[in-house]
């Protein structure tokens, strides 16, 4: 027994007896300081050991060096049932040969960082260093869902230029990501969607989407006590995009223009305020775009309630008719969804940063073919 060994070890009920460096690898042979076991059928204590094995358990590396366990597993015999149980080891997953602080050492770096490279530093092969993050991202990334009440429903591609789609369904609230699926086909949604309790999706009261149609009946199915709210930023991001056509329209190409003009007024220097009024002197036209546009960005950003955010809507959409004539329809298809915004100023703001992060794994990882890696990785890159 060494006293400091075993306290570095920090594993209960075991001790080191045995310490060698074998090609660089140190490896410690351990001992139980347990004379039985309860059985787990009859709850009788046993010390009747049937047969030991010696295993070889992968530990966090000290100094650089890669530490593997010598660890014995009994398998004892109840006198009192005769049935035959392995002992558990605290610290160690029966049939995993690695401790658990190394597999959440493992999870960390390959969240951080890639497979391949975690690969390299731990000299695992790529398959091994991947069934560990699987084995602990299924342990942290649980079925169901916890208690959420505002939930945001998003796409990503994860192949460029292949048309490619996941969707992603965050908690509004936490800010973090909780599901992925593999496609955004309604049928698949539902089907996903609904294996959650039903108890869980009764409490979901609202859920954030863009205009793409295909999300709506998936919220009437799966969410049948949620209201549905367009996002805010996905209008905006008609009307910007709209705002420039104009402008290429009019040929105002100056440069910087397209930046001053799409950019919230509120957050341009005095400079480029001024800088954007001589500009569009020239251009009324483009001028009175650019105010409806920075109109409706104050309704979105000043209003409180759905009844004036109602009534200013109404009398923007009137206003706004000629430049913005196909976006208006679109707004009075949507109005009601558009309108609920303002009950709780509910958005999918936070899923912007999540996808960005998801984007960031896709290029580390050259784009995952296999769906169920890519799930954990985005999971445990976003909670």
């Amino acid at each position: 027994m060494d006293w400091h060994l075993d306290r570095l070890l920090k594993l209960p009920d075991m001790t080191v007896v045995k310490v060698q460096e074998i090609e660089g690898l140190i490896f410690l042979s351990l001992e139980s300081l347990k004379e039985g076991i309860i059985c787990p059928h009859c709850e009788n204590y046993t010390e009747d050991v049937h047969q030991t094995r010696e295993v070889l358990v992968r530990d966090l590396s000290i100094c650089g060096r890669g530490v593997y366990l010598k660890v014995p597993r009994r398998q004892f015999i109840c006198s009192e049932c005769g049935r035959y149980t392995t002992e558990e080891l605290e610290g160690m997953v029966f049939k995993r040969h690695h401790t658990e602080r190394y597999e959440e050492y493992v999870y960390g770096r390959v969240v951080a960082t890639t497979v391949k490279q975690v690969s390299r530093e731990e000299q695992l092969k790529e398959d091994e260093i991947q069934a560990i993050f699987e084995a602990v991202s299924e342990e942290k990334n649980q079925k169901n869902w916890q208690p959420v009440k505002h939930i945001g429903l998003d796409e990503i591609s994860t192949a460029k230029g292949q048309k490619k789609y996941r969707a992603v369904v965050s908690d509004l609230d936490k800010k973090c990501l909780i599901d992925v699926i593999a496609s955004r086909t309604q049928e698949e949604l539902i089907e996903v969607l609904s294996q959650q309790p039903k108890d869980i999706r009764e409490k979901v009261e609202e859920v954030c989407i863009d205009m793409w149609g295909g999300f709506v009946k998936v919220i009437e199915e799966v969410f049948p006590n949620a209201i549905i709210v367009y996002d805010r930023f996905h209008v905006m991001k008609m009307v910007n995009k709209r705002l420039n056509e104009i402008r290429c329209k009019l040929g105002m190409r100056a440069k910087g223009m397209r930046h001053l003009l799409l950019s919230n007024r509120e957050d341009l220097t005095k400079e480029e305020k001024e800088e954007l009024s001589r500009l569009l002197k020239d251009y009324p036209i483009l001028q009175i775009a650019y105010e409806e546009k920075e109109e409706l960005r104050e309704i979105y950003e000043r209003t409180r309630t759905i009844s004036g955010g109602t009534r200013k809507l109404r009398r923007w959409l009137k206003n706004a008719e000629v430049f913005y004539g196909e976006i208006c329809e679109t707004i009075r298809q949507h109005f009601e969804g558009i309108c609920h915004y303002f009950i709780n100023r509910t958005t999918n703001g936070a899923m912007e940063g999540l996808n960005n992060r998801s984007r960031v794994i896709l290029r580390q990882t050259y784009g995952l073919r296999n769906f169920q890696h890519l799930r954990s990785r985005l999971l445990a890159a976003n909670h």
